[in-house]
């Protein structure tokens, strides 16, 4: 278990231009066009970056295609589809449109498994929600090579899942906010927590002890529909994994090039309850994150990454249930459709596209 001193460090956070520096480690933590696409106007060339691992802008894709670019798709009943439909930034005309059909398949995936692993990667795409979107159950994923049954603590992998949420749970104090909702991580590594208990524990009774841990943001960022959003988010692994009080893992998150959600050693304020983070600084529980002990084990890294529109029928049923309490709001129980553009993953921060 990793275990810090609240009263160690100062745990202030300086904005610096467009960028933060944080008291702890003096990291300076880029924002808006200071990664590596201000230098590659309209993505163009991005590719070639030796920072970069992957680019798809799916102007040179068809669905047939795609394997030869991508490690594996999921494609049941046509799932996925090459769209017209691209974001303003975009001098392309094509883009990856996956859609969710209830009755039919849980919607559908692209996934890249690459060839070398790294301590520290970053991830940027444009998505768009439908006019019509509803509740979403799992989004994109980056992390070690995945395996093992949800709920089942992992053992030498971990990821997370970057994703728009509207589960109460997922946010303290408890808000409602319409579908598709806000963004937060929902995350698995070895040391995570238990919903089963508000220590975080396994009660020792009930199957299936280990979900996605939540981390959201103490002021949630709203996930609007039928409008293009830049995403990215990084991992870092901790750097002595064999030491059981080194959690100096990282994750973070940017929306349109604004950092919103940053978990490192020392911030933000919060305290555990069951398998959420809860950032509440004036609680006297609170105190310091400790930061993520991802791995135990030195070969363990970053290794995956996977675009993923994931709805299940549970959650179909979920967004029937919310059109018939909230018959004003549009929203399609059937479908959940979006699309997916100018898809980066890079060894450094990558930013929205320079125009």
């Amino acid at each position: 278990m990793c275990i810090r001193d609240s009263g160690d460090v100062n745990f202030r956070d300086y904005s610096i231009m467009a960028g933060y520096w944080l008291d702890e480690a003096q990291e300076y933590i880029p924002q808006g066009h200071l990664g590596i696409a201000s230098n590659y106007t309209y993505d163009v060339g991005i590719e070639s970056d030796p920072s970069v691992l992957l680019y798809e802008d799916f102007e040179t894709r068809t669905i047939g295609t795609l394997t030869t670019y991508w490690t594996s798709i999921r494609n049941d009943n046509d799932a996925l589809t090459i769209s017209s439909v691209v974001p303003p930034q975009s001098p392309g005309t094509k883009s990856l449109q996956i859609t969710a059909k209830r009755g039919l398949n849980t919607g559908g995936a692209v996934a890249k498994a690459f060839s070398s692993t790294y301590d520290e990667l970053y991830t940027r795409f444009y998505v768009k929600f439908a006019y019509d979107y509803g509740f979403n159950h799992h989004f994109c994923k980056l992390g070690t090579i995945m395996g093992g049954g949800a709920g089942q603590l992992p053992v030498n992998k971990f990821w997370t899942g970057l994703e728009p949420t509207t589960q109460l749970s997922h946010y303290y104090p408890p808000t409602e906010y319409p579908p598709p909702g806000f963004w937060h991580f929902y995350t698995y590594w070895p040391h995570m927590k238990s919903w089963q208990t508000p220590e975080g524990e396994p009660d020792g009774i009930n199957p299936n002890p280990y979900y996605g841990n939540d981390f959201s943001p103490r002021v949630p960022t709203f996930t609007p529909r039928d409008e293009w959003i830049c995403v990215e988010y990084m991992i870092r692994v901790n750097s002595a994994p064999s030491d059981p009080e080194n959690c100096d893992g990282v994750q973070r998150f940017w929306i349109n090039g604004q950092l919103i959600g940053n978990w490192v050693p020392g911030t933000p304020i919060g305290y555990w309850y069951r398998a959420t983070f809860r950032l509440a600084p004036e609680d006297p529980r609170s105190g310091p994150f400790e930061g993520y002990r991802w791995r135990d084990e030195a070969w363990v890294k970053l290794q995956y990454f996977k675009v993923e529109n994931y709805v299940s029928p549970e959650v179909f049923q979920t967004s029937e249930d919310y059109k018939i309490a909230n018959p004003g709001f549009v929203i399609n129980d059937q479908e959940a459709t979006c699309w997916f553009d100018h898809i980066v993953v890079a060894t450094s921060y990558i930013g929205p596209i320079k125009q």
